[in-house]
């Protein structure tokens, strides 16, 4: 089915009954269940982490590592032996409707193989995924003798509870509404600029990427969308005024799909802010998803054919062009990781060919890029001088280098060779990451950082957690870098105020309620500026 689906275009696609489950948990961010992420090793399905405030957690009585054997449903369900069981089938047995009892046959993570069975009985509950919704953090960056704050919202997805929304329900989670809710934790903080973090985000609500624009444009035109009859529909934000109407950065990479894409081209078209980082995906088209059960005569209502995601439309910037196959040019570009050719819109074989339409009726905001070679030329000097970027650029080299490597050496003692070469190069990035943030985090445990050749799974859960936990404290010389370009634009507007008419959206009150009186000393904030290094 899939297979048929995908023939038409890259992005018409068979939804199983279980996908088409999981794709609508992803977009509204929760689901009724004991809020356990699980895992399949050997024949097991074991515990990998719990969710915060989830029943498994608040049970206290899981913990990773522990191993599903049998689930029961009820006080006093038979219980359903899911030794060498699929994962999906075993989640499915433990997802449920909310209030509902399930209970858990376990083997601790401590007990060997014939160790004693524990038995937990669990109240299934409306569980949050918070590790995929908007999150806010801020970087102090040094700018001569003062400290400016530079607030990062990192959004995964542009998700949205369709459901709860139609049904009426006044709380409905959306991305737009979370991140206008960390928009207004970071004002109170008083950060002088914004970067919204999209790299790698695929996408997800047109909806909420018109009104989330909306946030920092106010009121206007976000996209054109032109269905397969040719006529095209204006669509906006119906914003009165913008929420932050100061500096602003959009930070993107080859990841940025979609509807990424249509707010990074709508902040671009309407000079509301700078893109930062590679070229993004390139996806013009717009799905829908068919649900086909409607089509069905199933009396007891449960989902038995899945969903059909159906490309129905494409969508144009309201400048008239198209993210299509050429996706959005970065207006300051960093170095690109090559695998442009292997990954994007444009590796697909019967992809939209690119195309444009008339602009749609809109006016620029602000001019930004009239300085932008001022910004460039001060990115240059920095990254020249950084340790961090030339870390990061060697790092790159290293993976093009070992992505273009096309043939392996039958020869021992030559494949020997080349794995303690590699080792020693590794070594040698983990020991200059030392010297440039002081940490020992990728020191600790050098076995575990060398290259193994174990996959996903196969490791330790010990060491997996590890590796999860370090990615996530990994120094980013990326936003680094988008931080101090924001902060050199906020710079610009702090040493000659006349030039907020020409970079600021009409109406602004940035200099008169941000910038004005927020600089701080560098040594006040040392620590904190340690801290985000």
């Amino acid at each position: 089915m899939t297979a048929y689906a995908e023939t038409t275009d890259p992005h018409t696609d068979y939804l199983s009954p279980r996908q088409a489950e999981n794709f609508a948990i992803q977009m509204k961010l929760s689901l009724e269940g004991i809020g356990a992420q699980l895992q399949a090793r050997d024949d097991y399905t074991m515990i990998f982490s719990l969710v915060p405030g989830g029943p498994a957690e608040k049970s206290g009585k899981l913990k990773p590592g522990d191993r599903i054997v049998g689930v029961g449903q009820g006080e006093s369900g038979p219980f359903t032996d899911v030794i060498g069981w699929r994962l999906d089938d075993v989640v499915n047995l433990i997802r449920g409707k909310k209030d509902t009892t399930v209970r858990l046959e376990i083997l601790p993570a401590d007990a060997g193989p014939d160790g004693k069975h524990e038995v937990i009985s669990l109240v299934r509950k409306k569980v949050n995924i918070e590790e995929s919704a908007a999150k806010k953090k801020i970087i102090d960056v040094k700018d001569g003798d003062v400290v400016r704050k530079i607030g990062v919202i990192d959004l995964p997805s542009f998700y949205s509870d369709f459901g709860a929304r139609s049904e009426g329900d006044k709380d409905y989670r959306s991305a737009t509404r979370d991140v206008a809710k960390l928009i207004d934790e970071l004002k109170a903080a008083g950060v002088q600029g914004i970067i919204m973090d999209l790299r790698s985000n695929g996408g997800g609500s047109l909806a909420e990427a018109d009104s989330m624009t909306g946030l920092f444009t106010g009121k206007g035109p976000v996209v054109q969308v032109r269905d397969a009859r040719g006529q095209v529909d204006v669509q906006g934000a119906d914003n009165a005024t913008p929420l932050w109407n100061g500096p602003l950065a959009v930070l993107v990479n080859r990841g940025t799909a979609s509807a990424s894409e249509i707010f990074s081209a709508a902040i671009q078209d309407y000079g509301r802010g700078l893109i930062i980082g590679t070229p993004t995906f390139g996806k013009g088209t717009v799905q829908t998803l068919i649900d086909l059960d409607r089509f069905s005569q199933n009396p007891d209502g449960k989902p038995q054919y899945g969903e059909l995601k159906m490309t129905v439309q494409e969508f144009f910037r309201i400048n008239g062009g198209s993210t299509q196959i050429k996706g959005v040019t970065p207006d300051i570009e960093y170095p690109k990781n090559g695998d442009s050719k292997d990954f994007g819109e444009s590796t697909y074989d019967n992809a939209l060919p690119w195309t444009h339409i008339a602009p749609a009726d809109y006016k620029p905001e602000g001019d930004v890029k009239a300085y932008l070679p001022q910004l460039e030329s001060l990115h240059d000097a920095r990254v020249a001088k950084s340790p961090a970027w030339k870390l990061m650029l060697d790092e790159l080299a290293q993976y093009k280098a070992m992505r273009d490597k096309t043939t392996v050496s039958l020869n021992f003692a030559q494949r020997e060779a080349e794995r303690k070469q590699l080792d020693a190069i590794q070594a040698g990035f983990r020991a200059r990451q030392k010297t440039i943030d002081g940490s020992d985090a990728y020191l600790k445990d050098e076995d575990s950082a060398l290259d193994d050749g174990l996959d996903p799974g196969e490791r330790s859960l010990k060491s997996e957690l590890k590796q999860e936990q370090d990615a996530k404290k990994a120094p980013d010389a990326q936003l680094r870098e988008a931080a101090h370009i924001v902060a050199d634009e906020a710079g610009m507007l702090k040493a000659n105020p006349k030039l907020a008419a020409d970079i600021l959206p009409p109406g602004s009150d940035y200099l008169t309620t941000v910038l004005a009186g927020t600089d701080k000393p560098a040594a006040a904030a040392s620590a904190a500026t340690a801290a985000t290094h």
